[in-house]
C-alpha cells in the first residue's frame, strides 16, 4: 500500500499524531502526580462523586443525609474506586476532611471509611456568595498549617476547586496544591491526578 503524505492535509496529521501521543502523554502525568503524593505534604482537592441532579440549598438538617440528595449508584461506584486508587499505591493519608453536604460525606467515607472523617463548613459551595472566586480563609490556613509525612485529603464542590484551580475538576480527577507564595495567598495548583 502506497501512502503519499503529501497528499494528507497537515491538519490531518497533527491530529493523527496528537491523538498517538495524547494517553501517553496524560499516563505520564497521572505517574507523576502518583510519585509527588508519595512524598507527602501535600492537600488533595477531590469533588465529591455523581448525585442525582442539581444543587442544593444550605439548611439546618445539613448533616440529616435521609433527607439530603446523596450519591446514584454510579457515583458510590466511583468513590469506591477512588479509594481503591490511593490504596493499591500505598499513597499516606493523614486526614480526610468533607464538607457537610452529604454528598461531599458519602463519597469521602465510601472512599476512605468512615472512621477518620471529619467535616469542615469552610469545604461547602461557595456558590452564590459575594465573589465565587473568594477560598475560605480557614481553607488557606489548613493548607499553610499541614505539614506532615503523608498528605490531606479534602472532598468538596467542584466550585471550590474551581476558585482554587481556575477550572471545574472532571469526573475522577484530583487537583494537589500546595501554599501559596505568600502567607495568605491563594493555594497553588501542583498537579492533577485522574483517579477513573
Amino acid at each position: 500500500m502506497n501512502l503519499n503524505l503529501r497528499r494528507w492535509p497537515a491538519a490531518l496529521i497533527l491530529a493523527v499524531a496528537l491523538f498517538a501521543v495524547a494517553p501517553v502523554t496524560q499516563s505520564a502525568a497521572t505517574e507523576a502526580a502518583w510519585a509527588r503524593l508519595a512524598q507527602g505534604g501535600y492537600t488533595i482537592l477531590l469533588s465529591y462523586s455523581s448525585t442525582p441532579g442539581g444543587g442544593e440549598p444550605l439548611r439546618a438538617d445539613l448533616g440529616n443525609c435521609d433527607k439530603r440528595k446523596s450519591l446514584t449508584d454510579r457515583g458510590i461506584q466511583e468513590s469506591r474506586r477512588i479509594g481503591m486508587r490511593f490504596a493499591a499505591r500505598a499513597v499516606s493519608i493523614n486526614q480526610v476532611y468533607s464538607g457537610e453536604f452529604c454528598r461531599a460525606l458519602e463519597t469521602a467515607e465510601l472512599a476512605f471509611g468512615s472512621s477518620n472523617i471529619e467535616t469542615r463548613a469552610y469545604l461547602n459551595s461557595i456558590v452564590g456568595g459575594a465573589d465565587p472566586d473568594e477560598i475560605p480563609a480557614e481553607l488557606i490556613i489548613a493548607v499553610e498549617e499541614f505539614y506532615g509525612a503523608g498528605n490531606q485529603l479534602m472532598v468538596t464542590h467542584p466550585e471550590l476547586i474551581k476558585a482554587i484551580s481556575g477550572t471545574i475538576p472532571r469526573q475522577g480527577e484530583a487537583v494537589i496544591i500546595a501554599p501559596g507564595a505568600k502567607p495568605g495567598d491563594k493555594p497553588r495548583v501542583v498537579n492533577r491526578l485522574l483517579l477513573d
